[in-house]
């Protein structure tokens, strides 16, 4: 079962990747030579040879039917139960909602006879209860809609080119496939579906936007990053909309904490900061070496990096949407905890542009490689980790290379035109 499962895993991963990179080429001259293949086969399947027939809503039921299958294979084959004496992720984040509920702490509940601490804040939690209605099917329905919603967010937010832009985010293995694969990875997709929300709500009133932002932010605490540098784009009340954003987050987790205590600080908030697992970013050579000192020093130096990131987006970046990409790209080389889940927080750079779509495929194709085989299978099986320590390097030398890309293209926008004036589109 397990080598039927791994073959499918590695055949969606390869036919997507291919997919994904086609989709970039066709845009390029080196795509001349399949163009037309391209365009006949287009012909074929909609009876027209180009994009224009293309809504979001087709996308969104094929990304729905794969992740129902996948989640609905998992339930049935028991594969989301308990295995003792390890711990089933949807056991416990059925067993928060239900905590919430009956009042009691949801953020350590039991698990297959133990016990677990849930790292994430009020929002997660307040999805989680509503889910845990339905039991664990009730749970993939709810987080697999947080996951999907970023199809319509995408062509939401994504301008002039939102065909051409959903078909990559709707490709990309960091979409259906890491949210099927596993809960963590659909709990995730509620960062960049705040931030596109958030965008989106933003050009009708910045408040708003801001607001929701701060709410649902508080699900996983670096969201509020990019919420609070995309602000600084904004064309009016960009001071408030930051503020906003900020009293949002700060006062629901100062009501969490009166209500929670240490309970809901430790888990939510100290044990993630220093939180050195693994990671597929430079800290995880550190890590496996350990080489990285203990105490406070390596949270200190990542917190003020992110908060001088944070003022500075604020500051000179003109696009909202750019905006949110530098800070998370920045999240995504600061932390020395990435793992192939928080991947899917950068898909909103997708939206920036043809340049940076490049980089993120890179990400993508680099760190699934990294997490499936060179950490699952060789580190973490055969106890073999240098390749892991060479994909380090090299997704930490792709997110530096976006990173440096995205900040060129900020600064070219601000130089050519005036404050805020790319709010409506990306």
């Amino acid at each position: 079962m397990a080598e039927w499962f791994n073959a499918v895993t590695w055949g969606v991963f390869a036919a997507l990747s291919g997919v994904n990179l086609l989709i970039l080429v066709y845009r390029t001259d080196w795509g001349a030579r399949v163009r037309p293949w391209v365009l006949r086969t287009l012909q074929r399947l909609s009876g027209r040879s180009d994009l224009n027939w293309l809504d979001w809503q087709p996308v969104l039921v094929a990304g729905g039917v794969a992740f129902a299958a996948v989640s609905a294979y998992g339930i049935l084959s028991g594969q989301y139960g308990c295995h003792p004496p390890g711990v089933s992720d949807p056991v416990g984040v059925l067993n928060s909602g239900r905590a919430f509920w009956s009042g009691h702490d949801p953020f350590y509940v039991p698990d297959c006879g133990g016990h677990i601490e849930v790292p994430y804040g009020l929002a997660s939690v307040l999805l989680s209860a509503i889910g845990s209605f339905g039991g664990i099917p009730g749970i993939y329905i709810v987080w697999g809609a947080v996951a999907l919603s970023l199809i319509p967010l995408t062509w939401a937010v994504a301008g002039p080119d939102r065909r051409y832009v959903l078909l990559f985010v709707g490709t990309s293995v960091l979409l259906i496939p890491l949210v099927s694969s596993q809960i963590d990875g659909a709990t995730n997709a509620i960062v960049p579906a705040t931030v596109l929300l958030s965008l989106y709500l933003a050009r009708r009133s910045e408040l708003l936007g801001a607001a929701v932002g701060g709410f649902l932010s508080t699900s996983r605490f670096p969201n509020l990053f990019p919420i609070l540098g995309a602000s600084g784009s904004f064309p009016k009340r960009r001071y408030l909309a930051f503020a906003t954003a900020a009293a949002v987050f700060g006062g629901l987790t100062a009501l969490s904490y009166a209500v929670w205590g240490q309970a809901f600080l430790s888990p939510v908030f100290l044990k993630q900061v220093g939180r050195r697992s693994f990671s597929l970013n430079l800290y995880g050579i550190l890590l496996f070496q350990n080489w990285l000192p203990g105490g406070v020093g390596v949270e200190a130096f990542q917190a003020g990096l992110t908060l001088v990131l944070v003022v500075l987006t604020f500051l000179y970046v003109r696009s909202p949407v750019v905006a949110a990409a530098i800070v998370l790209v920045g999240i995504a080389l600061l932390t020395p905890f990435l793992s192939f889940n928080i991947l899917i927080w950068l898909l909103p750079v997708a939206l920036v542009g043809i340049r940076a779509r490049w980089w993120l495929w890179g990400v993508a194709f680099v760190g699934s490689l990294n997490y499936d085989l060179a950490l699952n299978v060789w580190a973490w099986d055969d106890g073999v980790t240098w390749p892991s320590m060479v994909f380090d390097v090299v997704l930490t030398g792709v997110l530096l290379a976006l990173f440096v890309e995205l900040w060129r293209g900020a600064l070219a926008e601000r130089a050519s035109g005036p404050a805020g004036a790319s709010i409506r589109s990306p």
